[in-house]
């Protein structure tokens, strides 16, 4: 009786160690050896004002295509504050123009109430729809149950293995998506995702305009725009004699910028190192191609149709039209 309790203790104790050493070495592995790489990341996990920005970008994005749908998508991917962040815009607007601000609130509120709708009656429900707490009870019971017997006879390592071997699986399905994201057909090198053009006329003083670039599949990439950088002289309509192109990319969390400016301002050089600040400074010439460049968007913007303005202001000082066109290419590394 003595040697068969010894022989129970001692395989009692070799299957705790075995456990044990598992576990130790299993968390090494996981760690330090070949740590979990975070890739694709959500626009939650962002710093807060970068999803600031994010949203006034979703606004202005929301005023120029009217994709209700998306523009919920993009409000949802913010976070659980992401009405916090909209109360913010909306008292630091920015660029944004507060009419945009106002009616995107509107579109939310009429997401919340619809979403407060259908939550209500899924609660209503709930007995007889699926439960995520039924699913998880008898798993945890499952795995608790293996520990035991896996303490008691080392006979259920083959199990245990095959529990292994299924978790690994199920972490390959896990991955799945982001590999299908990454092996997504890409476009040609000389091929755009997008075309866009604008035009700016005297007199136009809320010029802003912005567009989304979207991949083929209809994935959100990015924005890119033109918009009054600076202005000369007093009285209206303003007197425009500088531009911000601009190119966000979200893949990269940074927006590029650069400045057009007549040719009079490009000239003066306090004027010029003033709106350095803001962007490289660029002399605006018909014809010319300005390049705006992130990890993984090109944008191409060219001058198309420049003209001056006429009065007693400094020659070529202001622009009374114009037009640029944007071209987004993917970047070429």
């Amino acid at each position: 009786m003595n040697e068969i309790m010894n022989k129970l203790n001692r395989n009692v104790m070799i299957a705790l160690l075995t456990l044990v050493v598992g576990i130790v070495l299993g968390v090494f592995y996981a760690w330090v050896i070949s740590p979990v790489e975070w890739v694709d990341g959500e626009v939650n996990q962002l710093r807060r004002d970068l999803r600031v920005e994010y949203l006034r970008m979703t606004i202005d994005s929301f005023a120029l295509n009217e994709d209700v749908d998306l523009a919920i998508q993009r409000y949802d991917s913010i976070g659980s504050d992401k009405d916090k962040i909209l109360a913010e815009v909306g008292g630091d607007p920015g660029m944004v123009s507060p009419s945009n601000i106002q009616r995107f609130k509107e579109i939310v509120e009429t997401y919340l109430e619809a979403e407060d709708t259908s939550a209500t009656a899924s609660e209503s429900g709930h007995e007889e729809g699926f439960s995520l707490s039924r699913l998880l009870l008898p798993v945890c019971g499952a795995t608790l149950l293996l520990g035991l017997l896996l303490i008691v006879a080392l006979v259920l390592r083959r199990r245990v293995d095959a529990g292994g071997q299924e978790e690994y699986y199920e972490y390959e399905e896990e991955l799945a998506p982001a590999q299908m994201y990454d092996q997504e057909v890409p476009l040609q090198d000389d091929q755009p995702l997008a075309t866009f053009r604008t035009t700016y006329a005297l007199g136009d003083d809320l010029y802003d305009d912005s567009f989304s670039i979207e991949s083929a599949s209809g994935d959100f990439l990015g924005e890119c725009g033109v918009g009054i950088g600076d202005v000369i002289g007093v009285g209206e309509p303003k007197k425009v004699n500088a531009f911000e192109i601009w190119l966000f990319d979200k893949n990269d969390i940074q927006t590029v910028t650069k400045v057009i400016m007549s040719r009079y301002t490009f000239e003066d050089g306090e004027t010029r190192a003033k709106l350095a600040a803001k962007g490289d400074p660029i002399e605006a010439r018909g014809g010319d191609v300005v390049t705006l460049q992130t990890a993984s968007l090109t944008v191409e913007a060219r001058i198309v149709d420049l003209n001056y303005g006429d009065s007693a202001l400094p020659a070529e000082s202001y622009f009374d039209r114009l037009t640029i066109e944007l071209k987004a290419l993917p970047t070429v590394l």
